[in-house]
């Protein structure tokens, strides 16, 4: 795996960590990983990517190698901590892509600072701003069998997450990476998330790839497609094996949509693409 330079940032007095490439001559994508799993989702991409773009990838709150810190930083402050990496590092603006609860940070982030988002890619994910009300009322659902599975065993929890997270035998070994660090107090640095759902109705001023694995649940495939016929700006693609962590599930096939949308977005933003 190639390594990205480690960085400390600082936000409010609190640092967190994150990674970055070297080349401050491409754009720049920032990726942000699922519920439970951290940066070495990524693992898959960043080989191929790397040569193309500038990546930035770090643990969220509660997540990775920040669950066993003692940070002040929540969930809600995701917007505002990359925000202050591009700041740091003097990018201008950055395509954000975003696996499952990532892609909900990402749309945040674009909601709160537009003019610093050049494109969302949401994987496995759904919008912050509109035809959300059936996967929100499934994730509450999904919340309480979360409990039960905590109440009694932890490692239980995390092999039904990991289950419903990938498809492919590759996926589930990228996932555990990270969510072997996950801890029962990691999900206080989760709370607040429902600051992040504002409702919309007109379409988003950004360019937006929608990646569903063709594995993932009857529902996410559902919102995505809900989501396309909402968005203009919107390109739908469905890949065959993968499932919900599609980019850990598929990574050959992922990478080449990624490449292949972000080489034509700013040409031509508009043009729907379903696979």
């Amino acid at each position: 795996m190639i390594s990205l330079d480690q960085k400390v940032g600082r936000l409010r007095d609190q640092e967190f960590n994150y990674y970055i490439s070297g080349n401050e001559n491409k754009e720049t994508i920032v990726m942000l990983h699922a519920a439970f799993a951290d940066h070495t989702l990524f693992q898959e991409q960043i080989p191929d990517l790397i040569g193309h773009y500038r990546l930035i990838t770090l643990d969220m709150p509660g997540h990775g190698i920040s669950a066993g810190t003692k940070s002040k930083l929540t969930m809600p402050d995701m917007p505002d901590i990359i925000s202050r990496i591009l700041a740091d590092n003097r990018i201008a603006s950055c395509h954000l892509l975003g696996v499952s609860l990532g892609s909900l940070v990402a749309q945040a982030f674009a909601e709160r600072y537009p003019e610093q988002a050049r494109s969302v890619i949401i994987v496995g994910g759904y919008s912050i701003h509109k035809a959300n009300k059936r996967v929100r009322k499934e994730q509450q659902a999904e919340g309480l069998r979360w409990i039960g599975y905590l109440l009694f065993s932890m490692p239980k929890f995390k092999q039904h997450v990991l289950n419903a997270s990938c498809a492919t035998e590759q996926g589930r070994i990228l996932f555990d990476r990270g969510i072997r660090h996950f801890r029962r107090q990691s999900f206080q640095a989760m709370s607040g998330m429902g600051s992040f759902y504002t409702e919309k109705t007109e379409p988003m001023p950004y360019p937006m790839l929608l990646i569903i694995g063709e594995h993932d649940r009857k529902l996410a495939h559902d919102a995505a497609e809900e989501l396309h016929r909402l968005e203009p700006q919107s390109q739908l693609v469905t890949l065959p094996a993968a499932g919900h962590c599609a980019n850990a599930d598929e990574p050959e096939a992922f990478n080449r949509t990624v490449r292949h949308y972000l080489s034509n977005v700013n040409r031509c933003p508009s043009a729907g693409i379903r696979t």
